[in-house]
């Protein structure tokens, strides 16, 4: 990774947007979450896609939870980097991937909180060999 720190209004309009795409990501997680209630799953979106096949709603949801852990973590470590002048550590990003499988456990299933968590790890992994 480049020791270089990028110029202050970069930081700004990629923090803007990543946390845009967050809070996008979460709101269509909530909405998966909602439209999963059974009082309204046979009249929704994802009634219907429970009607073609269960598994694609799981996948639906695995990676809308995923893509929300992606875009937290980097708006954490931008802003950590921008508020700062220092790099985000492992701590941040931990923390964030403990705090989605919660979230997702909670919301959906435990097996959509674990498969998030494993294909979150990957992203980790991604930004571990981004280091060396």
């Amino acid at each position: 990774m480049s020791d270089e720190t990028p110029e202050r209004s970069e930081m700004v309009r990629s923090s803007i947007i990543t946390i845009l795409l967050t809070v996008v990501f979460f709101v269509i997680g909530l909405a998966f979450w909602v439209w999963s209630s059974p009082g309204v799953i046979e009249s929704s979106p994802v009634g219907a896609l429970n009607a073609l096949n269960p598994a694609v709603t799981v996948l639906i949801e695995v990676l809308v939870m995923v893509m929300a852990f992606v875009f937290l973590s980097v708006t954490a470590i931008n802003l950590k980097l921008m508020l700062t002048s220092l790099r985000a550590g492992w701590t941040e990003v931990i923390a964030i991937l403990i705090v989605i499988a919660i979230v997702t456990s909670a919301m959906f299933d435990l097996f959509v909180g674990a498969a998030t968590v494993v294909i979150s790890l990957g992203f980790v992994v991604y930004l571990y060999l981004l280091q060396e």
